[in-house]
Formats: structure tokens, sequence, C-alpha cells
């Protein structure tokens, strides 16, 4: 039987009778002609790489739209669910976002499993909410619709794309077109090898770190600190607004604070903080048997396709003090590159997947086995 890994909600603006499904990795292609499988406007034969349009049903202002990930083809919903369409969706990064045409995205974000998958999806339409016109009482418009699109792994669709690793991103992308059609009784991909299509493990009591009461700074007269630098009062309002806007997130974010980011108005404090809820979610979700991580310079890894982006397998290199040290992370394929012995440094590599990607930093677990055979046969291919 099916089961629901995981499921986000959003809202996003209608334009001109429609919006937008888009992958996270920013690559895919407008499909030309475009042909409509109900309400989701794809290629011929039903196919979207890395985009889709989805059709208004009563061109409401907004949608209301809850996106599921299931471990395999999920059975219908039930009332008040109506199926609107259906496609099989290539997705070149395993994350999709939606956008309102001329909008920017929500930020909020779906991880549907590994990158360079195809995976199914199917379109369900709600209820829509009305109500009367501002130009005219007895006239009624609507003014929200509700949508549910649920999403499952379909079949690993990465081997056309690495084997064309070296080409641009986009025609790399392009190549998963190759494993379509799906060969009758083709075998689901096994969660047990990608991480990201297991459920969450049971849910546990969160770890609540207290937190002193924050107390609002004020500048001191300069009477009373003659001869003393006096931090100006922008300086001490920003940081005020910086503690409670971000409050814990700053403990568990990557890198330091970008730059400029004390001239940021409070409505970018609150986007930013928002895309470093998504992006730790998501790289929970990554990890979802809490494996151990180390935290690198982004340009310390070098992945196959796409990268250094969440989801993505490469070879990690890091220099330690000692031989052993993080044997738990750079485990798979695990060598030992170099020695200083000058310095008593040992340069090591490994595999690893990425889970998250913040201001020049990212955090990487071990690769499964799946996950580093992308990288190793990219390596065999450059030999």
């Amino acid at each position: 039987m099916a089961e629901l890994i995981r499921s986000v909600e959003d809202e996003v603006p209608i334009s001109y009778g429609r919006f937008g499904l888009f992958d996270g990795s920013g690559l895919g292609q407008d499909a030309e002609p475009e042909t409509e499988a109900g309400a989701l406007l794809a290629e011929p034969d039903r196919i979207a790489l890395g985009q889709v349009g989805i059709k208004s049903q009563s061109w409401a202002w907004r949608a209301h739209v809850r996106m599921e990930v299931w471990d395999a083809e999920p059975p219908a919903p039930g009332e008040p669910w109506a199926e609107a369409g259906q496609v099989v969706y290539l997705s070149p990064g395993g994350i999709v976002q939606l956008r309102g045409l001329m909008h920017s995205p929500s930020g909020q974000m779906l991880l549907l499993g590994p990158p360079f998958f195809a995976y199914g999806l199917r379109a369900y339409a709600g209820p829509v909410h009305t109500r009367p016109a501002d130009y005219d009482e007895t006239t009624t418009e609507a003014v929200e619709e509700a949508w549910l699109l649920r999403f499952w792994p379909l079949a690993d669709a990465a081997g056309p794309a690495l084997r064309a690793e070296t080409e641009a991103g986009g025609q790399a992308a392009a190549r998963m077109r190759e494993t379509l059609p799906l060969e009758p009784g083709s075998v689901l991909p096994r969660p047990e090898q990608w991480p990201a299509l297991r459920p969450p493990p049971e849910p546990s009591f969160p770890v609540i770190r207290p937190s002193p009461p924050t107390r609002r700074m004020e500048r001191v007269p300069s009477r009373e600190v003659a001869g003393r630098f006096i931090v100006p009062q922008e300086t001490l309002d920003f940081a005020q607004r910086l503690e409670e806007t971000l409050g814990d997130l700053r403990i568990d974010m990557l890198g330091n604070l970008p730059r400029n980011i004390d001239s940021w108005s409070q409505s970018q404090l609150e986007e930013y903080a928002a895309q470093l809820r998504v992006s730790m979610r998501i790289g929970r979700e990554l990890n979802p048997h809490g494996a151990p991580t180390l935290r690198l310079g982004a340009s310390s890894v070098r992945t196959v396709l796409i990268g250094p982006d969440p989801g993505f397998s490469g070879r990690a290199w890091a220099w330690a003090k000692d031989e052993n040290a993080y044997a738990d992370v750079l485990s798979v394929d695990r060598q030992v590159i170099a020695r200083d012995r000058i310095r008593r440094n040992t340069l090591l590599t490994g595999i690893v997947t990425i889970l998250r990607n913040e201001n020049d930093f990212v955090e990487v677990r071990a690769a499964t086995q799946a996950e580093a055979a992308r990288v190793i046969t990219v390596e065999r291919l450059r030999d």
C-alpha cells in the first residue's frame, strides 16, 4: 500500500488563469508545443521537463495548493477532490516550487526525492471560495481555489544524463527523456537505496534550546561615556531586529550572515528567515535517520550534473590533523590524497550527499551506495 512521505502547503497568485510548478534547480524547458493534459500544461505525450503549467478552474485570484510525495502511486483522495490531469514529471533537481506568472517564487519548496528522477504527477481540483464582486453585489467572483498535487517516483532517469555530464546542464537534463516510455512492469526505486524517498522517523519530542530574554538595547548618553566609543542607534536597532527575526535559526545556520545584511529591510530579513527554515527542513528530510554530518566550504565538494545543491552527491575534500578524522562522513570511497608533513595535515576525500547550501557553506552526510554510484560513473567516464 502506498505511503505518504511528506507534504507542504502553499499559496500562489493566479495570473491570466494559470500558475506554474517549477524545478528548484532552475532547469527545465517550456513545453513547445504546449499540450493540455486536463488542467496540466505539458509537452506532447504528457511529459514535463522541470516545468508544468496549471490552468485555473475558476479564474480565481489565488490558489491554495497542497503538494504531497508518496512512495508509490497513491489512491484517489475522494471528496471534495476531482481529478484534473496527470503527467510524467522529469525533475532535474528533485525539489519543486510554485510561482505565479510574472511573480517571484513563494519561497516554499517540496522535496520530491532524488534528483534526475521521473515522477508521476496527478492533479486534483478542489473547492472554490467566492464572494460578491466589488463592482456588483449581485455577481459572485472566485477568490481562491484549492488544488492537490500528488507526486510519486517512477524511475531513475539519470543514466543518459550522466553519460552526457560534460555537456551544459540543460542538455544533460534533456537527456532524461531517453528513459521514456518506461518499460512495462518497471520496478519502482527502492526507498532503502534513497534516503530522500524514506518517510520521516517516528516523531520525537523536540529539543528546546532555552534562550535568555532579549532586552532592548538603548544608546547610552554621551555624557555618561565620555571618551568611549558609542554604537550608533541604527546599529542597535538592526541588532534587535536581527535577533527578533532570526532568533534560534542562527544557532544552526551555515556560515556567516550574508554581506550587507545590515542594510536589509524588515521584509528582506523575514524572507531570509523563511528561506533558512525551508533549507533546514529539506536538510532533515534528506537525512531522515540522522546520519553524522560535516560542514564544508561549498567549493570543497565537486558534484555531478548540478551543484552543489541539496540532494546532489559528489566528492568532498577536507584537511584534517588525523588520518582517521571524519570517518563517519567521508566513509564512502575514502582515500588519503596528500600529507602535509610540515603542517601535519592530511587531505582526505570521500563521496557525500549535500543536505544544505547556505552562505557558501554546505552540510553533507555520507552517500548511500545508489547515490555514490552516480559519482563513480562520471569519474570513470572522465578517466
